[in-house]
């Protein structure tokens, strides 16, 4: 099977026409086998997921604009900073839940199912301990609110976003073990009630400002509630020390480089404030929000795609064909998200001039975002360095990538009248150059360019590796 199948497409040759039949009956034949693979759930899966997580994102954009409109800024602003605590939170996690996303495809894919059931134990055992930490956490910080009489909306912030937390970590959890072609058909199904859920949850608006906290709060229960019901495995938590150590030494480089990562993307604003303003920041939220709705595409396709890379290097231990893979990979998003990028172009500026007349300033950084973030999405062919666990060039990589991220900023402000554009412009370089860097690296980790060959991953299949199958893959599946 090629690596374009394991990104859910088909790349057989087409059979010789031995019977004599002609084009009509050959187009004919063609209809009726696509029709067929339409109706696997092996084949619908990529697509399905991908239409799924394009509605969850519209769906969170539509509630974005609700909610700015209906709700007073200062109230928006006192729970947004009370939300911060989600992003510093998984600092509990210690990179587990990463080191399962690698290890758990790769060990289904070597047909040890045992291992791939004591890391899902082990990482469950973990997470509700820091659940219950998070929860007690959050009371004691209410009970001191509550004790120094302070804002009661301060308090029910804090109240809500203990109970979100805990939330984050165990549907985090249960995202990870959504690795095979016939999970994800569940998950894309989980993700179209949740944008159901989240536009009706806008009713909780009327309530004001202890709706919104509520719907937040509602919202998430149910999405974890539905993410539950689906779960691909069912294991019951327990600790072993080995599975552990193995997760931790796996999730850290993961989870230091993707925070590294993310504090570097934060540089551009930061270079904003100190160059434009306050206002300039509010302008560049435009570009912010569209980047962040429209990233959505490639990162639902690299959702799937690495779980894939990882189960594909359990059963053939062949670094080479990730390589295949990966730019694969980059190659679908970018033509996935071109045309789009494209369209946007043009209707952006309508589009603000009609709905946000206040941000008609931002419009053109908003436009360069669009295509920022489809630099960003070229770059999701790199999952193949954590799938390898090529650490050296992974650190490398993101090193190199958030550096980018930092100088691009500087230079555009400077280089630029417009510090807007300037800002907007040095992001867009910052990412097209780092999709350069992540295929370059890559090919050096599957390759064993830039310094000793790669290995094989000293971990063997628990049985001989048989030719693949679509069944193999479906391991420990309800």
């Amino acid at each position: 099977m090629s690596e374009l199948d394991h990104l859910g497409i088909e790349s057989r040759p087409a059979a010789a026409d031995s019977s004599g039949d002609g084009p009509p009956d050959r187009l004919r034949a063609a209809f009726v086998s696509l029709r067929e693979k339409w109706r696997s759930r092996q084949h619908r899966a990529p697509v399905f997921f991908t239409i799924s997580s394009l509605a969850l994102s519209v769906a969170q954009l539509l509630s974005g604009v609700v909610i700015v409109h209906y709700i007073d800024p200062r109230d928006v602003g006192m729970w947004y900073s009370a939300a911060l605590v989600l992003t510093y939170a998984f600092f509990v996690l210690a990179g587990v839940q990463n080191g399962l996303s690698r290890e758990l495809p790769y060990y289904l894919g070597a047909n040890n199912e045992g291992m791939a059931q004591r890391l899902a134990a082990t990482t469950l055992f973990y997470t509700l301990g820091g659940c219950v930490l998070a929860l007690l956490g959050g009371i004691g910080a209410v009970a001191i609110l509550v004790w120094r009489h302070a804002d009661s909306k301060l308090t029910y912030a804090v109240a809500a976003v203990t109970l979100l937390v805990a939330f984050k970590f165990y549907q985090n959890y249960l995202f990870v073990t959504f690795r095979s072609k016939n999970s994800f058909v569940d998950l894309a199904r989980v993700q179209m009630w949740q944008a159901a859920i989240m536009i009706g949850g806008l009713l909780f608006l009327f309530w004001g400002y202890h709706g919104l906290l509520l719907r937040f709060v509602v919202v998430a229960g149910l999405s974890l509630y539905l993410m539950h019901r689906a779960r691909p495995m069912s294991v019951r938590p327990a600790w072993r020390t080995d599975s552990f150590m193995l997760l931790f030494k796996t999730g850290t480089p993961i989870f230091v480089t993707d925070y590294v990562f993310n504090c570097a993307a934060t540089v551009d604003k930061m270079v904003l404030l100190r160059f434009g303003g306050v206002e300039q920041v509010g302008l560049y939220a435009l570009a912010v929000s569209t980047f962040s709705a429209f990233q959505v595409l490639p990162q639902s396709i690299a959702h799937y795609a690495y779980p894939r890379m990882s189960h594909h290097y359990g059963r053939t231990n062949n670094p080479h064909v990730l390589w295949g893979m990966a730019w694969k990979t980059s190659l679908i998003v970018v033509a996935s998200m071109l045309p789009i990028a494209l369209l946007g172009w043009w209707l952006l500026p309508f589009g603000v001039r009609f709905v946000f007349p206040k941000y008609v300033a931002g419009t053109h950084a908003a436009q360069i975002a669009l295509f920022t973030a489809v630099a960003y999405g070229a770059t999701q062919g790199a999952n193949a360095l954590s799938s390898l666990k090529a650490w050296s060039h992974l650190v490398t990589y993101q090193a190199a990538y958030s550096a980018l991220l930092v100088v691009g900023p500087l230079l555009g402000v400077r280089l630029f009248s417009s510090h807007l554009d300037g800002v907007a412009y040095g992001v867009l370089v910052a990412n097209i150059l780092g999709a350069i860097l992540a295929l370059s690296f890559t090919y050096a980790a599957t390759y064993g360019k830039f310094g000793k060959p790669l290995m094989v991953d000293p971990v063997a299949p628990a049985s001989p590796v048989e030719p693949y199958s679509e069944v193999d893959e479906v391991a420990v599946v309800k």
